[in-house]
């Protein structure tokens, strides 16, 4: 695989990710994650759209760029999320260690240990999801962009 196609592969993910994350529009991806999917065809689309035609479709191709996009999608996913929870910690965190209360120390250690967990399936969940459906866009993507060669 090319540098280029690893690029497209990225750009594609990216775009996927950052459009999970974005309020509303995240809802699209209760239906088959279908942000994620997009991702992989926009990255397949990209990637191939300049190939010459040929007798047959290049889903394999289209699979492993998929498949790379849902790795740099996850990452970035995984980013944000983690960014989000950490502004969460921190905001809990600073009321915690300002008062004068143990309770509230207490209740904040103990949210951040259940925070630490949800860290962990974040990066466990976003990576098998993202990984899977983006490959699955990928192949779709191959199909879409894909020119059948005359017949000789």
């Amino acid at each position: 695989m090319t540098g280029k196609k690893v690029g497209y592969a990225a750009l594609g993910g990216g775009a996927g990710a950052v459009a999970s994350q974005i309020p509303g529009l995240q809802l699209l991806n209760l239906a088959c994650c279908a942000l994620v999917v997009g991702g992989g065809i926009l990255a397949v689309y990209l990637a191939l759209k300049d190939d010459p035609p040929a007798q047959a479709a290049p889903y394999g191709e289209g699979a492993k760029i998929g498949a790379l996009a849902g790795v740099f999608g996850s990452a970035l996913s995984i980013l944000i999320g983690l960014l989000i929870l950490g502004g969460i910690t921190g905001v809990m965190g600073i009321g915690a260690l300002t008062s004068e209360s143990i309770e509230d120390f207490e209740a904040f250690s103990l949210f951040s240990a259940i925070a630490g967990l949800g860290v962990i399936a974040i990066v466990a969940f976003s990576l098998i999801i993202n990984v899977a459906f983006s490959t699955v866009g990928g192949v779709i993507g191959a199909a879409i962009v894909h020119r059948k060669a005359p017949a000789e």
